[in-house]
């Protein structure tokens, strides 16, 4: 099967498109048809080799993926072929077919398409860690969401925004204002601007654009 390859933690320049041998499930996983995955951060650490694991190489990145069961573990009762899915496995998702534990799988909403739902396990799993597990946000509360316009950055944005919190988002350069905006955020701070540890109130930009001292916030 057609997959992306890492042939050493070299990082993007290890990589490269080939053949990677067909997945077959344990008992205990399902067989997916992947229609799309996601690229975080741990998938550019593992192949820079800077994460704490290091797979046999080569091997084929990417943790997250969304497709189609196509066929299960004898261990599995939970998903049977055809079913919409979301997974996550330590690597295998670049490819077209990945394998992952059942546990590590669930069902996809029919409104909900692949792209979507190839990041749900990473960034919106760990916004609502953060979020609703940890800080237990409630609604008219202010949330500071730094790094927002990463992938978890954005899904930690969103989610506030849709608990009913006034969203402050932090960002490196003012091309991504408009970026976090789109996700709910109620005010943007560019921190490319000024050095806000250094500041009692650091700018922040409202929904007009203008750059305001935030002392008040």
């Amino acid at each position: 099967m057609r997959a992306v390859l890492c042939n050493g933690f070299d990082g993007i320049k290890a990589l490269s498109v080939g053949e990677a041998p067909e997945p077959h499930p344990a008992p205990n996983e399902v067989l997916i048809d992947v229609h799309a995955a996601s690229v975080s951060y741990m998938d550019y650490l593992m192949i820079c080799g800077g994460y704490q694991m290091r797979p046999s190489l080569p091997y084929v990145p990417g943790t997250d993926a969304a497709g189609v069961v196509i066929a299960c573990g004898e261990n599995v009762k939970r998903f049977h072929p055809g079913d919409r899915v979301t997974c996550e496995n330590w690597f295998g998702g670049f490819a077209e077919r990945m394998t992952a534990k059942a546990s590590r799988t669930a069902r996809l909403p029919d409104n909900t398409d692949f792209i979507v739902g190839s990041t749900l396990l990473h960034v919106y799993l760990t916004a609502w860690y953060a979020l609703v597990d940890r800080a237990r946000l409630q609604a008219g509360e202010t949330v500071l969401v730094t790094g927002a316009s990463g992938g978890v950055g954005l899904a930690c944005v969103e989610l506030a925004h849709l608990l009913g919190a006034r969203v402050i988002a932090a960002v490196g350069s003012s091309a991504k204002a408009s970026i976090v905006r789109e996700y709910g955020a109620d005010e943007v701070i560019d921190y490319s601007h000024e050095d806000v540890r250094d500041q009692p109130g650091p700018l922040v930009q409202s929904r007009d654009g203008a750059l305001r001292g935030g002392a008040g916030l």
